[in-house]
């Protein structure tokens, strides 16, 4: 009787370890993630008047074909602003294949002065960029 015991015992713990491995997040079913995208290049205008949008064009790198541009995390500290572009990584089945893509980043001071674009290429590297508003 006690080794029966034990057996009804031990399995339900191991059944119960087991299921708490399946339990699945609404994520998972979407295949969606982010991560850091390299800039290999940013092309747009070096100049601009106060309060006047400056629209570069920002080239970085996804990893695999379901990559696309996800957002812009800039962190500005006085005139240098370091920005990470994220691509969203969505879909379960992706073609392994290297992909270059583009997304507009828009710049605009309320003071004159030159300003510092620090784009991330890859950990402590940046490609940078140059803005005189005038």
């Amino acid at each position: 009787m006690k080794k029966r015991s034990h057996f009804i015992v031990t399995g339900f713990t191991v059944l119960t370890i087991l299921l708490q491995g399946c339990n699945k997040t609404p994520e998972d079913d979407n295949c969606i993630g982010f991560l850091d995208a390299p800039v290999i290049k940013v092309t747009g205008p070096k100049t601009a008047a106060v309060n006047q949008p400056v629209s570069l064009t920002v080239y970085f790198t996804c990893y695999n074909g379901c990559g696309q541009f996800g957002n812009y995390e800039p962190s500005v500290s006085s005139n240098t602003s370091t920005i990470k572009v994220k691509a969203k990584y969505q879909g379960c089945i992706c073609t392994q294949v290297i992909v270059t893509q583009q997304n507009t980043y828009v710049f605009k001071s309320a003071e004159p002065g030159i300003f510092y674009l620090k784009f991330l290429q890859s950990p402590n590297t940046y490609l940078t960029d140059t803005i005189t508003v005038q």
